[in-house]
């Protein structure tokens, strides 16, 4: 897209500055083709920073899996309240855990 370094960054936001200003102007001049022109330098000053971003923590052994593919966890294959006695299914009390019942 940009590259990667220092001046990649400034142009973008560079992009993203002129376009906001250019959006003021159009509101001011009262002109809707100056402003949706600024819409657009704005979207594209945006798209331009995440195309950096992204390529400078692709750097660091970033992954291009979404979030939710890259930080699952497994499930319990029981729930959290069950025993290991109420697992196997063994009698016991489940107070102190002696075999010791009434």
């Amino acid at each position: 897209m940009l590259g990667r370094g220092f001046f990649p960054r400034i142009g973008a936001y560079a992009v993203l500055a002129v376009g906001f200003w250019v959006l003021f102007q159009g509101f001011e001049r009262s002109n809707p083709f100056i402003g949706v022109l600024g819409g657009a330098m704005i979207i594209a000053g945006m798209y331009l920073m995440t195309g950096v971003w992204r390529a400078t923590f692709s750097r660091f052994g970033g992954s291009q899996q979404p979030p939710a593919k890259r930080y699952h966890s497994p499930k319990e294959s029981r729930s959290s309240d069950d025993t290991p006695a109420d697992a196997t299914g063994e009698p016991g009390d489940t107070v102190d855990g002696s075999d010791q019942g009434r």
